[in-house]
């Protein structure tokens, strides 16, 4: 029995008392939409462990769901099962006691960062320790600690899709590639994206006047 959706249907219980599907996840999109954008310039404190992944789902979902932040007390899954409740704890005690510091010793060496950061993240993907919500979770951290590390995670250069089909292949398969194919491209050295950035607006000035 799933006690995280109203009686007879798969529709997750939420703050708005919406029982449409297809509404609750427009008010959702909404809603974290916007907490995910605060967070671009207010990036949750923390010490990159999992306490500091349960804040930063708090903030995402705090208006939608009660149970924002909190672990999840059943088991979930698609084709196999997450991590099974009894373990979560113990299990990221493994992932994130180490997470931080293996990325940040090899920060210098971008190859060498992405694998750290893909082995760990793959692990953060398979402990699932949320309901709903651990995707957009477990990216916002990335991108906290890339930026602790000193680089971008520019996801624009990646899709919704394409990170699901990594998520799978992870999980099911324990395949990597599909992420270190993705990080390959959107974690960027934050000098390096700056100066694409600064000649960008520079560009964008220029297309913005007429020439006569």
């Amino acid at each position: 029995m799933d006690k995280y959706v109203y009686p007879g249907s798969d529709i997750l219980i939420n703050k708005f008392d919406c029982h449409n599907k297809a509404e609750l996840e427009k008010l959702e999109a909404l809603s974290t939409g916007a907490n995910l954008a605060w967070l671009q310039l207010h990036p949750i404190r923390g010490e990159f462990d999992f306490q500091h992944l349960k804040d930063i789902h708090y903030f995402i979902f705090q208006d939608v769901y009660d149970w924002a932040g909190q672990v999840r007390t059943i088991d979930i899954g698609k084709n196999n099962l997450f991590c099974r409740t009894q373990f979560i704890d113990s299990y990221a005690d493994s992932i994130f006691s180490c997470f931080f510091m293996d990325c940040y010793e090899c920060r210098e060496d971008k190859s060498n960062f992405i694998t750290a950061l893909t082995k760990h993240y793959a692990d953060m993907n398979a402990l699932h320790p949320f309901r709903e919500g651990n995707g957009r979770a477990q990216r916002e951290f990335a991108r906290e600690l890339c930026m602790e590390c000193g680089y971008v995670l520019d996801l624009t250069e990646t899709t919704h899709q394409e990170m699901l089909d990594a998520s799978i292949a992870s999980f099911n398969r324990g395949d990597n590639t599909g992420f270190i194919s993705i990080f390959s491209r959107v974690v960027i050295p934050y000098d390096e994206y700056r100066n694409y950035q600064q000649k960008l607006n520079s560009t964008l000035l220029i297309l913005s006047k007429d020439d006569m």
